[in-house]
This record gives structure tokens, sequence and C-alpha cells, in this order.
């Protein structure tokens, strides 16, 4: 039976998954549970406990600063710890060079090396901390799924050499199939030479454990309701207790409420995903479908798949997984899912399959992150929008955040293309309704422009 995913609004409270990363890695510590009638006080009180807020919480308590995380779930309970586990480049839905048309190319290039900075950063993060994340993969690999889409790789190619200092290489269909990268549905693909493979779960818990040796209060199943300005403070509410602080962080993503604050209400497009894990294939099975290389992998498609095979030879196969959050929609998102992992690996269609789950992605109507204060607040913050790439950006995301909060750090550090708060969507309330025409559209695109 499929696993339900609450709409954000409805902000739920809920235990961790049911995924492959949850399974695998050792179980969290437990937590506090939020007393009823507590009064809490805190310097800073960060909503949301997945990558960015606990990143967030770890940079602001080693600067001294008394921080409290409250979480609607468990740490990990929405993006980070359902998300396909790429530590890559990305964040934004717009290429670097649309994204130069309004910011310039040397915005853009500064940008593009924070998302450098992002995955250096979680690479030092699991070497310092001693973390075996299961980590592979020399960068990815970007397939095109029809013909015309290989001249969109070299632009792509063209793209990175002139904002990123980033080795690609390009592979026509032969280099692909001697390299191991067989699928169906490919006419060439662009090694872009930056990034790794990794257990999120596993990463996360070394996260949550340093928060937790910094002296950090991460509370569990602490839903926030609502917040109030209380002179210089902030009076935050979670049922019948009150939580008093001095800043505020909002760190939860595609999971937002739409008044947590009032500001966020339709600028963000929170969009399901889905992932399959298979059994452990054999080495006979992974030749036979010619796909044994462990280099991370997505399609050129605009509602895009991505895969790679686990180092336990597990294969995982992500993409859309529905549209609205009800038992049929996910059904009918598995359903489609497991169409396109059998027309592109048709060597496995009989292979078993252990794990399904679903998610949820953030985009912004601005199709970039955003970092920094929340409008009409003094002391509100925020971080989130990352466009499904928030393993390694929601870490650096939350660290930045928190060091412009302590004053070490400021907008010039952030960079114009994620220090420029997104924009509402025209007709926000329509938006979900237009995200289906959309996704629809997309869909017929892919397939036959």
């Amino acid at each position: 039976m499929l696993k339900r995913i609450y709409q954000p609004a409805a902000y739920q409270t809920h235990n961790l998954p049911d995924s492959f990363w949850v399974q695998s890695a050792s179980p969290l510590p437990d937590c506090q549970q939020l007393p009823r009638d507590a009064v809490i006080n805190a310097d800073v009180a960060i909503i949301g406990g997945g990558y960015c807020g606990l990143s967030a919480a770890l940079e602001l308590a080693k600067n001294g600063a008394d921080v409290a995380v409250f979480d609607a779930g468990r740490s990990g309970w929405g993006a980070s710890g359902r998300n396909g586990g790429f530590c890559c480049m990305g964040g934004s839905g717009k290429g670097y060079g649309e994204l130069a048309k309004r910011f310039g190319d040397d915005a853009v290039r500064h940008f593009a090396r924070i998302q450098r900075d992002a995955i250096n950063l979680v690479d030092q993060h699991l070497r310092n901390w001693n973390i075996d994340a299961d980590r592979h993969s020399d960068g990815e690999v970007v397939l095109a799924h029809k013909p015309n889409r290989v001249r969109d790789l070299h632009h792509e190619a063209d793209e990175i050499a002139h904002f990123t200092s980033i080795q690609t290489e390009f592979l026509d269909k032969d280099a692909l199939i001697e390299r191991g990268l067989n699928a169906g549905d490919t006419y060439g693909g662009l090694h872009v030479k930056e990034g790794f493979g990794l257990n999120p779960m596993k990463y996360l818990a070394g996260l949550h454990e340093k928060c937790v040796a910094a002296g950090v209060r991460i509370f569990e199943q602490a839903r926030i309701d609502r917040f109030v300005e209380d002179g210089e403070n902030y009076r935050l509410y979670a049922g019948d207790s009150q939580i008093t602080a001095g800043k505020i962080v909002i760190a939860t993503n595609g999971y937002s409420a739409e008044n947590l604050p009032d500001w966020l209400g339709g600028r963000l497009m929170p969009v399901f995903s889905g992932i399959l894990v298979t059994r452990r294939l054999s080495d006979a099975e992974l030749s036979a479908q010619g796909w044994t290389s462990d280099l991370m992998a997505f399609d050129s498609r605009i509602l895009l798949h991505y895969f790679r095979k686990l180092p336990d030879n597990r294969f995982l196969f992500g993409g859309r997984g529905g549209i609205t959050a009800t038992e049929a929609a996910f059904a009918a998102g598995k359903q489609d899912l497991l169409d396109n992992f059998h027309r592109m690996f048709p060597a496995w269609r009989d292979i078993e399959l252990t794990h399904h789950w679903n998610g949820l992605a953030c985009l912004s109507q601005s199709w970039r992150p955003y970092i920094g204060r929340v409008p009409g607040h003094h002391d509100v913050w925020t971080a989130l929008a990352w466009h499904g790439n928030g393993v390694a950006l929601a870490s650096l995301g939350g660290k930045m955040l928190a060091e412009c909060m302590l004053g070490i750090s400021d907008q010039e550090d952030l960079g114009a293309v994620i220090a420029t708060p997104m924009q509402r969507f025209p007709l926000p309330a329509l938006r979900r309704v237009a995200r289906s025409v959309a996704y629809r559209y997309y869909g017929l695109r892919d397939r036959y422009a």
C-alpha cells in the first residue's frame, strides 16, 4: 500500500518515511518531545529539522547561540530523508545563460561557485565527521532522451565552460554503451565531473549528532502553528506550548505552510517526486542491461528521471510521482514511474522492487533559491527552494544563513541570484491547477517535441 504524503498546508506531524534510506541508516537518537503547556526560551527558534535547519543550528550554536529546532515529524521526515541522494550542482530551474540575462555573468559565476562550495562542504563533513555514507560517482551524466536533445548537451557544455571551471565530457551513444551506461531512449550524454552520490539519511544522522553535541535542542513532533512579534522578541505557539526567541529561521522548504509566515503564501510550488529501489542485482543482470557504471544520471526531459546504481548493486530510479496528495494520484504516479523504468531498462522488467516512496521538492516562482531575511520582519530569516538539489545547497544555505544572522557575512557574500527574494506566482490560488495542466503539457513535449 502506498504511503500517504500530506499537502504542505496541512503540515501534519509524522514519523520518518518508509524509504530505503531510513531502513539502511542507523536510527536517529530519540529527540525531545515538546511537553504540553511548555514554556521554552531560546536565542533562535528554527522551524524544520532537515539539512538547512540543522546546518543553520550547528553554525549558530558553534558561535554561542542557544538554539532550539522544532520539526513537525523527525529530522529527515521531509525532503532530507526522501531525496535521491544526489550531492551535485543545481539549485535553479533555469540554466546559467537564462540567469545571466537578469543578473549578469559575474553574479551567475558567483552562484556556480556557491554550488561547488556546497558540494565541498558536504564532502568535508563526511570526511571530518567520519561518516560512511556510501558515497560513489565522479560527478553525474545527463542523457539526451531524443536525437534533437544532443545539441542541447553541447550547448550546456559551452555554458558550463563559460560560467565555471568544471570539466565536462561529451559521450556519444557508442561511448555510453562502452562505459556501462546503456539505457533505452538515450542518444548521447554529457558527463559533468562534479558531485557524488550518497545515502542522505546517513549524512543527516551525522549532522543531527553534531548538532546535539553542540548543545542544540531538537524537538520532534513539534508543529509550530503561528508566531507573533512580542517587543524585540517573537512568541511561537505549538498547541498549548509557547516558545520565546529573539530570532526565527524558517527551514521547511516544500513542506512549508502558506501562512508561516504570510509572506511565503503563493511564492512556492511543492511538487511530488517518487522513487523506486530494486533488490540487489547480480553482475550478470547488470551486464544484461548494459548498465554497470556507478555514475549518477538523469535525462533531458522537462519531467526528468534520475537514477543510479547504488554501491550494493541495487538500482534507484526516480521521477515525478503524482500531482495531488491522493492515493489514486500516487498509484498513477507509481505506475508511470514503473512504465518509464521498464522502457529505459527493459532487461530489468521482472526485477523485484523492494521500496517505493514519495516526497516533495520545492520550486519557487523565480526558479531560484532564496536565502535571507523574510521581508516585513526584523528578525525572521529563511533559506529554501532548492529545486530538487538540496543535499548540497541546503547544507551550505543553512550555514550561510546563520553567518548572515551573526553578521559574519552579508548579501554581497550571498550574491544577487540567491539574495533576491522570489515573487508570488500569478493568481497564486490557482497555481496547483496550473501545475496539473503544465505537467500534461510537459509530458507531451517530452514525448513528441
